[in-house]
């Protein structure tokens, strides 16, 4: 066993151990503070419900009071008037600009109602605060003083709390486009018990009404309004608690939970936990397990693939080895004892030396690039030139040899146009696909090529009629050292040519892919290929 497997194992066998020692101590300690987190997350949305039934119910108020303050002259007996037809309302003020009461008329007499309302709002009248809140250069107009603050080109108004007597009182004021105010007081035990009214008699959600209370309170944490059937001890800490929104921003929501409900969430929270952190540290198990056996599997499958590899080599390095060495040793000694030498034969004989040659090359050359794109220093060498031309070459190159297997060759040049490409790597990609034909596909006695250009795209189309590639082996072809067969009396290959292929046609920013078809295989070579501005001239290529 190599040093990496010992530790893959010490680690095996120490982390889950570890893990579990330390989950065991943190589960514990963090069960109860995590559920108290969800819980409050939960209950925390209730409140906000809640708070928004106080939210539209000002809003209504706000509306209906927006409609009453729009007035077009002080009339003291039509003021009282209004006083009495609307049974919410306690009394209705006028101040001129600077802040000075226009009504109730201070000279004037006065009823018991409006004397006891300038005493109750002598507080902001005589500082004016109401005349800073409702200043709308005044930054108290937009926080302290006015909840739902509104500014126009003509009006503003927004509300007015200030504390007298039992609690908070309440005003609407509105700023006309005179610079008169106009303000209504509410009255605060029909305001309240409206309010109580719209506020709900059970839980928001489907927390149990037994389990819970929720409580309203007002400034002095004196409780206005509560639901649901859970009594909170004395001194009891709310689970959640939140702000009212404004003009109530004094007053609070909180929220109350069953300790027992509690303390039975948390145990099965915790027990959850615990079963979690038993079930990671399993997972842990199996992770490790399968990084060393997949450690131990892999170092097995490249020291495989390198025998593999050098083996194919050897096969495909010896056979054109042999023939030329055969071939050309035939020719010496024709030669050296004097025999008239026939030809043709000589021709043959030369033909198949250089045809080894070229293969001998072609193979050596993929072993070079495959080991810089390992090594990732290939670099294209973009020049200018026509890809039909580099495709003829090839044709032209493999013609001899595909025509004594008795193979035809098509082509339909669609790619004439001048771009940048790097000439010997299409050639290279081309030469890869045409040894496939050559050496898997000649009984289909077919090789068809297109190829076709379209704005700074070349496509090159690469079609036989052999016996094709296995739906189960094509997604696998384009991988290093790959061979649907290994067998060393098959084909000769090393598996590396449909890979290199790839990564020449991807550093053209394209792409090598296997198309479906109904017969043999096709596979399209695609890249960028961006134009070049001059079109080549009559003879050029």
């Amino acid at each position: 066993m190599s040093k990496k497997q010992i530790v893959l194992l010490a680690l095996l066998v120490c982390v889950p151990l570890a893990a579990l020692v330390w989950l065991g101590g943190r589960l514990a300690q963090d069960a109860r503070a995590r559920l108290r987190q969800d819980l409050q997350d939960v209950l925390a949305v209730q409140l906000v419900d809640a708070n928004q039934i106080v939210e539209r119910f000002f809003q209504k108020r706000e509306r209906e009071l927006l409609h009453v303050t729009d007035l077009a002259r002080f009339d003291a007996a039509a003021l009282r008037a209004m006083v009495r037809t609307h049974p919410h309302l306690l009394q209705i003020f006028v101040l001129e600009p600077d802040g000075e009461v226009v009504h109730p008329p201070l000279a004037g007499p006065l009823n018991q109602s409006e004397r006891e309302f300038l005493e109750r709002a002598r507080v902001f009248l005589q500082d004016k605060d109401l005349l800073r809140a409702a200043d709308p250069r005044s930054e108290s107009a937009k926080s302290a003083f006015s909840g739902d603050y509104e500014q126009t080109s003509a009006t503003t108004h927004g509300w007015y709390a200030w504390y007298w007597g039992r609690g908070v009182h309440l005003v609407f004021w509105r700023r006309l486009s005179t610079g008169y105010i106009v303000g209504a007081e509410l009255d605060r035990s029909r305001w309240i018990a409206d309010l109580i009214a719209e506020l709900p008699q059970t839980p928001l959600s489907e927390t149990p009404a037994s389990h819970s209370r929720i409580q309203f309170v007002d400034s002095n944490d004196a409780v206005v309004y509560q639901w649901g059937a859970f009594e909170p001890p004395s001194g009891a800490a709310p689970l959640v608690e939140q702000s009212a929104s404004a003009p109530l921003s004094a007053w609070r929501f909180k929220f109350y939970v069953a300790e027992g409900r509690f303390s039975a969430l948390s145990g099965r929270s915790a027990a959850f936990n615990r079963i979690a952190g038993l079930s990671a540290i399993g997972v842990v198990l199996l992770a490790l397990a399968a990084v060393f056996y997949r450690e131990s599997s892999h170092e097995l499958r490249e020291a495989a693939t390198r025998v593999n590899f050098v083996n194919q080599v050897s096969h495909e390095l010896k056979t054109p080895l042999t023939n030329i060495r055969m071939y050309a040793e035939l020719l010496a000694d024709q030669m050296q004892e004097g025999e008239t030498i026939d030809v043709d034969d000589a021709r043959r004989r030369l033909a198949i030396i250089v045809g080894e040659s070229g293969r001998l090359s072609r193979l050596i050359g993929n072993v070079l690039t495959f080991a810089q794109q390992q090594r990732r220093q290939i670099k294209l060498n973009l020049q200018p030139g026509c890809i039909d031309e580099t495709i003829r070459a090839v044709i032209q190159r493999f013609q001899p040899a595909l025509q004594a297997q008795g193979v035809t060759t098509t082509f339909a040049a669609g790619a004439d146009r001048v771009v940048d490409f790097d000439a010997d790597a299409v050639e290279q990609i081309l030469v890869n696909l045409f040894s496939n034909v050559e050496k898997y596909a000649a009984q289909g006695q077919r090789l068809d090529l297109v190829s076709r250009q379209a704005g700074e795209r070349t496509t090159i189309l690469v079609s036989d009629a052999g016996p094709g590639i296995p739906t189960t082996e094509r997604a696998r072809i384009f991988e290093p050292f790959y061979r649907i067969s290994n067998r060393l009396e098959g084909p000769a290959g090393t598996g590396i040519g449909l890979s290199i292929a790839r990564g020449l046609a991807r550093l053209h920013g394209g792409d090598l892919r296997l198309l479906d078809s109904a017969s043999g295989a096709t596979f399209e070579v695609e890249m960028h290929t961006p134009s070049r501005e001059k079109s080549p001239q009559k003879g050029e290529l």
